[in-house]
């Protein structure tokens, strides 16, 4: 994947003068603003973008300049039409004694952002208690929304998108029963009624609105932003603002003994992100950086190996050699956000036993294409050793076909 430092330093919602400067000298004889541009919308960007180009006083092109601000325009459009969405939902909510806990962009647009317009979104999405989301999914699409026909497994943690057109625009929502899939890296367990409960309160004109109070909300930015399955695609530069954003405002006021009690790696982790975007020492101290990481520049790699990118992708393109090193040798930076590394000992661990552990549970589970299938064992078959057998026999099956999806790249 191609850095792109002049975009990573946007990646914060106010500026500072280190920030400033690196802002300054990325810009100074750069030449891909197409490029950037391009990527900045993909990577929920282009409003920050601008904002941070304006405040730093740094030199780009008119037509740029130009492009930001349709781009921002467009962005201010949407932001107006999702939030009169959302209280349109709420409202739905409301009239059946429903209670959302509105969650991610759609929250943070109003309580963190100066302007919704700086915080695209792909989606509003809303926690509900477990048994209370068929029913506000029954009730949203007979106001009129439409169900997405993408299937999703009946256990996964929301319910299948739905959306509707308002103008031109196609809106989706997703009405999440819990807050994260069954699968590695194993995410904490989600209490939804310890969420209402401590749960922070906003207005949305006029409306009160719920959402998670500081330490569980800057918490599950971390886990939704960094710390995705490695099926899933990589960190986005939007998350990297939220919660560069978030600590930087909030800092003085988060319970940081709570954090480091319940969730260590986000501890551990945070300080990290000086590497995409450096902290503002003004707002959170200094020794927030370890003395390690200080000086450092570390590329804010993500991971990009298998399973996140698949054998199709990969086919004719890259070679046996790079695919495995991209899987199981990661960049440091990644691996150290992710697993919230804070010593080489921790680094070590997680290269030799818990990263290979992690992909060795996708391999089992994409693993489903079987060379030999076994013969079904008659029901006074139940010995250990035929089960042994046929454990051995299913593994190796499995193995063959991952190794011959693996050599076709070679």
């Amino acid at each position: 994947m191609v850095r792109c430092p002049l975009l990573e330093v946007c990646a914060r919602i106010e500026g500072h003068e280190v920030h400033y400067a690196m802002l300054r000298e990325y810009c100074r004889g750069f030449v891909d603003w197409q490029g950037v541009l391009r990527r900045a919308e993909r990577e929920g960007m282009a409003p920050l973008l601008r904002r941070q180009l304006l405040a730093s006083g740094s030199l780009f092109p008119d037509t740029v300049r130009r492009s930001l601000n349709i781009l921002y325009r467009r962005h201010q459009h949407q932001a107006k039409v999702r939030s009169e969405l959302l209280l349109e939902i709420l409202e739905i909510c409301r009239r059946n004694q429903l209670t959302p806990i509105v969650i991610k962009g759609a929250a943070l647009c109003h309580t963190l952002y100066p302007d919704p317009a700086l915080r695209p979104m792909r989606d509003i999405d809303l926690l509900f208690q477990q048994d209370e989301v068929d029913r506000a999914q029954e009730l949203l699409l007979a106001a009129g929304f439409s169900q997405s026909a993408s299937p999703i497994p009946a256990d996964h943690h929301h319910l299948p998108a739905i959306h509707k057109t308002v103008g031109e625009l196609d809106l989706y929502v997703e009405l999440h029963r819990g807050l994260y899939p069954h699968c590695p890296p194993y995410y904490p367990e989600v209490d939804f009624a310890y969420l209402l409960e401590s749960s922070e309160r906003f207005m949305l004109a006029g409306v009160e609105v719920l959402t998670f109070n500081h330490e569980e909300m800057l918490h599950y930015l971390f886990q939704h932003g960094f710390r995705a399955p490695l099926s899933y695609e990589p960190y986005r530069l939007i998350h990297a603002a939220d919660i560069i954003g978030f600590v930087e405002r909030h800092y003085h006021s988060l319970d940081w003994q709570h954090l480091q009690r319940h969730y260590p790696i986000l501890v551990r982790a945070l300080p990290l992100l000086h590497h995409i975007s450096p902290w503002n020492f003004k707002r959170v101290p200094e020794p927030f950086l370890p003395q390690g990481e200080r000086g450092k520049r570390r590329e804010p790699l993500p991971f990009r190996g298998w399973p996140q990118r698949r054998f199709k992708e990969l086919e004719g393109k890259e070679r046996l050699a790079g695919v495995l090193s991209a899987t199981f040798i990661p960049p440091l930076w990644w691996l150290k956000v992710y697993y919230g590394l804070g010593s080489w000992w921790g680094v070590v661990v997680a290269r030799c036993i818990l990263h290979p552990r992690q992909v060795f549970w996708w391999v089992h589970l994409y693993s489903h294409f079987v060379i030999v299938t076994p013969q079904q064992h008659s029901p006074g078959a139940e010995s250990r050793l035929h089960s042994l057998r046929q454990f051995l026999l299913s593994s190796w099956n499995k193995a063959l076909g991952v190794w011959r999806k693996l050599r076709s790249l070679s």
